[in-house]
């Protein structure tokens, strides 16, 4: 299921972000740096996520 995020988060930093047409997460900005994802903004709601071994987002949108 595809979900539209509005940012990520990362070790409580909040990036502005976007993922491109293969589902790979870009962080919106010029400077070169490396993050672990730990959250992402969907609608305004922080929702627990990562990103996977292939640099796709994971977005846990339920407690399950």
């Amino acid at each position: 299921m595809a979900v539209e995020f509005d940012s990520v988060i990362a070790d409580g930093v909040i990036y502005p972000a976007f993922t491109d047409d293969d589902g790979v997460l870009w962080i919106d900005d010029e400077d070169d740096f490396e993050v672990v994802v730990d959250h992402a903004v969907v609608d305004g709601v922080i929702y627990e996520a990562e990103v996977d071994e292939y640099g796709r987002l994971l977005i846990y949108l339920d407690d399950d």
